[in-house]
């Protein structure tokens, strides 16, 4: 390693490894401070220490820019590297009075969301969509959240892409803006706990068990998960289906799927990190119907405890299911595909399970947050010597 760097992470959610998006920074600050960088944090939680509830949380992150640009002003002289959330700061390293490297990391690609939002009265005509004074709330504090996106977009020495398809986009709309593609990953011990903890092939096929990892909303597929419980035990009766991080109450989640009753439904709204090898250690299939990805995290883990997982064919879990892109994938949107394809995996035989357990776990291997971690400080190094030598 060459000089140690010193690095703040600026994220406009709590510090808190359950969230996945401030995961990344928690991930990566761990591995960077073992290999002897200097790292410190500005947060949610630290512009505003007091809870609040989810219309005020929501202002606070729109006005959450303004803080975290005070912090790095009255700190500028103690950081070499600022790696922020693209869009918490929207401003100019003048304005900043930094002049170390300012990187925008994405962790789902803002132009997606504005367009993922734009179509859903068109993909779900039938839902609810609260009243009007709600929908213009939200409505105006996510325009905020973009163009804050957008103008920070111009300011930033460097952008961190978590996939192939965001650093092409990014190359062809802001072609003057240098951009790295890194992606996310799980350290060695959190890998081996997952793997360790899985039963046999043939247990897991014994007792079907489907599972999904993620919040419990319309952008990660909660309005498909009715059809495809249905489609699942029109093949097999017996399926099993486990919801874990979900964020909501179990009644939700049970209501929005329409069941009175926990009929063969195990639903976690919230687990310990370390729970996570025993949580999915006799599920047989993932399925992931997410509409927007930045990488999927919970795909990641999913395969790495060699659990077959099949998603939509949209740029995070393409960017990690590449090499199994026939097997796992499916069109976007697709209820009846993606239902199918985990119903093949559950019929498999035991030798063919086992298999393609294994290519999954071949897929994680790649994604390992030491590396990770020490190639971006390598290419934040690199980055940092060209404007000092400016």
């Amino acid at each position: 390693m060459g000089n140690p760097l010193r690095i703040l992470s600026v994220v406009n959610l709590p510090w808190d490894p359950r969230l996945g998006a401030a995961r990344v920074w928690i991930e990566l600050s761990e591995q960077w401070k073992r290999a002897g960088h200097s790292v410190e944090r500005f947060c949610l939680s630290d512009a505003f220490p007091k809870k609040a509830s989810r219309g005020v949380g929501t202002l606070q992150q729109m006005f959450f820019p303004r803080h975290a640009a005070k912090f790095v002003r009255d700190n500028a002289e103690r950081f070499d590297v600022v790696d922020c959330l693209l869009g918490t700061l929207p401003f100019s390293k003048e304005s900043l009075r930094f002049r170390g490297l300012l990187v925008g990391r994405s962790i789902g690609f803002y132009r997606s969301y504005e367009d993922f939002l734009r179509s859903v009265k068109k993909r779900w005509p039938n839902q609810p969509h609260g009243r009007w004074r709600g929908r213009f709330f939200y409505s105006l504090t996510r325009r905020q959240v973009f163009q804050q996106a957008h103008r920070a977009v111009r300011y930033c020495d460097l952008l961190n892409l978590p996939n192939e398809d965001e650093l092409a986009s990014m190359r062809e709309n802001a072609p003057t803006t240098p951009a790295m593609l890194q992606p996310y990953g799980l350290t060695e011990a959190d890998a081996a706990a997952l793997q360790q903890a899985a039963a046999n092939p043939e247990e897991r096929l014994r007792a079907p068990h489907v599972v999904f990892i993620g919040m419990w909303s319309q952008r990660k597929g909660s309005l498909d998960w009715p059809q495809i419980i249905r489609r699942v035990r029109s093949a097999r009766p017996e399926t099993r289906f486990s919801f874990l991080g979900t964020s909501v109450p179990e009644q939700i989640v049970l209501g929005d799927l329409g069941f009175e009753r926990a009929d063969g439904i195990r639903c976690v709204s919230d687990y310990d990190p370390k729970e996570l090898p025993r949580l999915l250690s006799d599920c047989t299939v993932g399925i992931f119907p997410s509409y927007i990805e930045g990488f999927g995290l919970a795909v990641l883990e999913k395969i790495a405890a060699g659990i077959p997982v099949v998603a939509y064919d949209v740029s995070g879990p393409r960017q990690i299911l590449k090499t199994l892109r026939n097997e796992l994938l499916t069109r976007e949107g697709d209820v009846n595909s993606i239902a199918d394809r985990a119903v093949e995996i559950l019929n498999m035989s035991a030798s063919e399970y086992g298999a393609l357990s294994e290519k999954c776990r071949s897929i994680a291997v790649q994604f390992r947050w030491e590396k990770i971690a020490a190639d971006t400080a390598r290419e934040y190094a690199m980055a940092l010597q060209t404007i000092v030598s400016r």
